[in-house]
């Protein structure tokens, strides 16, 4: 099975268009929603971890964007699974978040992560940062979409906590970044796919990547064809 994992302020079906994709070339999928049943002034990291782990066997692939990314990541640390896919991935602990500005723009929300406020980003700051590449009226649609956050899980993240064993993840992973991506540069996914000698390629486009996603939705089905070789 296909396992889909969304990032933050996000949910399972931003997913509906890739799992379309690979139903029709006869893959069963299902993506998860990493909040529901959880409550979010208290849910933490390990918590969607724990989500995707307790429902993921040897013979399914992971397939993450963003935090979604890391996910995979920390999941195939602690269990085997047939494979993984992290799309514009977040970094684990010890590589830093490629992009400095973002990283000071995050601060205003600091105060809601204190009062273990659960959040939703401000439009200028998605516009900037997660969807640079979309044009203003579909930009102002996606908006409306996004859900409020965890603030536990928005500091971990943040402040690079999530710390991934390369030398445990037994299961081989691709690394997809987007060129223009401004919240996971490419530079800095390479960086992630090297910790793991993994596959790592660069396609056209930003951090949101369920508009124009026929290219990495290709991407994806040539790593799970080789998987199956």
């Amino acid at each position: 099975m296909l396992i889909f994992i969304h990032g933050m302020w996000s949910n399972a079906d931003v997913w509906k268009n890739y799992i379309k994709y690979f139903e029709a070339r006869n893959y069963p999928c299902k993506a998860i929603n990493l909040k529901e049943g959880l409550n979010l002034k208290e849910a933490c990291f390990d918590d969607y971890v724990a989500k995707i782990r307790n429902i993921a066997s040897k013979d399914d692939i992971l397939i993450g964007h963003s935090m979604g990314g890391l996910i995979v990541q920390k999941v195939a640390e602690e269990i085997h699974v047939k494979g993984g896919i992290a799309i514009c991935t977040a970094p684990p602990k010890g590589i830093k978040f490629g992009n400095f500005g973002m990283t000071l723009s995050s601060l205003q929300y600091l105060p809601k992560i204190l009062l273990k406020k659960p959040f939703k980003p401000s439009y200028s700051f998605l516009k900037k940062y997660i969807l640079n590449c979309i044009d203003e009226e579909e930009a102002r649609k996606i908006f409306y979409t996004v859900e409020a956050e965890s603030p536990r899980v928005a500091y971990e993240l943040a402040m690079n906590k999530i710390s991934v064993d390369e030398r445990k993840v037994k299961s081989p992973l691709l690394f997809i970044a987007m060129k223009d991506d401004k919240a996971s540069p490419p530079e800095m996914v390479e960086k992630v796919a090297k910790k793991y000698n993994a596959e790592f390629v660069v396609l056209d486009g930003c951090h949101w990547i369920f508009k124009e996603y026929e290219q990495v939705a290709y991407e994806i089905s040539k790593f799970i064809i080789k998987l199956h070789e």
